[in-house]
C-alpha cells in the first residue's frame, strides 16, 4: 500500500524586509526529498525552479499539480535544502531524480547601480 504525501506549512525567514531584525516572516509549503521523489514518480510535479537567494545558495522550489503554489525543498531537520554550486546541484537533481519536467532558473545578478536583480531562464529536460 503506497502511503499518502503531504506538505507541511513552514514559517521561514526572507532577508529582504522592513522591521527592526532586517527579516520577515515568509510562509511557504515545504515538501521533503521523499514526497518529491513520490511526486515525481507519479508524474504530478509539473515544474523545478532553481532559484540563487540572497546568501547566493541555490534552493529547488517544485510545482506540483494537484497544489497551488510552489514547495520548497526541505531536509528531514526542518531547514531549506541549499546547495553553493549550481553544478553540484545539477549532478544532484540527475543522479537522485533521473527524468524530471522542465527546469526554471533564477539566477541573482548586479545591475548598474550595484543592486541586486532577479534574472529568470528556461531549460527544457533531456530528452
Amino acid at each position: 500500500m503506497r502511503k499518502t504525501t503531504t506538505t507541511r506549512r513552514r514559517s521561514l525567514k526572507c532577508a529582504a524586509s522592513s522591521n527592526k531584525s532586517g527579516h520577515i516572516d515568509m510562509t511557504t509549503d515545504a515538501i521533503s526529498e521523499t514526497e518529491l521523489v513520490d511526486n515525481l514518480e507519479s508524474k504530478a510535479v509539473k515544474n523545478m525552479a532553481l532559484v540563487q537567494d540572497e546568501d547566493d545558495k541555490f534552493r529547488i522550489y517544485v510545482t506540483l499539480t494537484w497544489k497551488e503554489g510552489r514547495q520548497l525543498l526541505e531536509t528531514q531537520r526542518k531547514t531549506p535544502r541549499t546547495w553553493a554550486s549550481l553544478d553540484r546541484l545539477v549532478r544532484h537533481i540527475n543522479t537522485k531524480y533521473g527524468k524530471v519536467p522542465a527546469i526554471q532558473l533564477e539566477l541573482r545578478s548586479q545591475n548598474e547601480d550595484g543592486n541586486q536583480q532577479r534574472r529568470r531562464s528556461r531549460r527544457n529536460p533531456k530528452t
